[in-house]
């Protein structure tokens, strides 16, 4: 690489940290993750769940301002920003790269 990249968090304007308690916090954690990530698109906005970025919590400064507890665990950052292109646009590009090799649905009674 010519210069230093963020290969975690690709640079994104913005990243929300999900915390909850380290033990049985995991599905309300991922239910609320999912949830924003509902809500961005509703706004136009484009979101990226990176499970890696979560090892964060090695790095006693971040822990400092994420004001992480002992019994906390980061779910998920999650990255928003606006897409470079029009979302309608990716789809239909991904639609057309898939349907040449989509095979059609079979249905089978037991």
């Amino acid at each position: 690489m010519d210069e230093p990249k963020d290969v975690i968090y690709y640079n994104a304007p913005v990243i929300i940290f999900v915390i909850g308690p380290a033990a049985g916090g995991a599905i309300s954690c991922a239910l609320a993750c999912e949830n924003m990530m509902i809500a961005a698109a509703s706004f136009g906005l484009g979101s990226c769940y990176t499970g890696f970025g979560a090892m964060v919590k090695g790095n006693a400064e971040v822990v400092k301002a994420l004001e992480l507890k002992e019994n906390e665990q980061i779910y998920g950052p999650i990255l928003l920003g606006y897409p470079k292109i029009n979302p309608s646009e990716a789809v239909k590009r991904a639609l057309e790269r898939i349907s040449p090799n989509k095979k059609e649905p079979v249905t089978k009674w037991i």
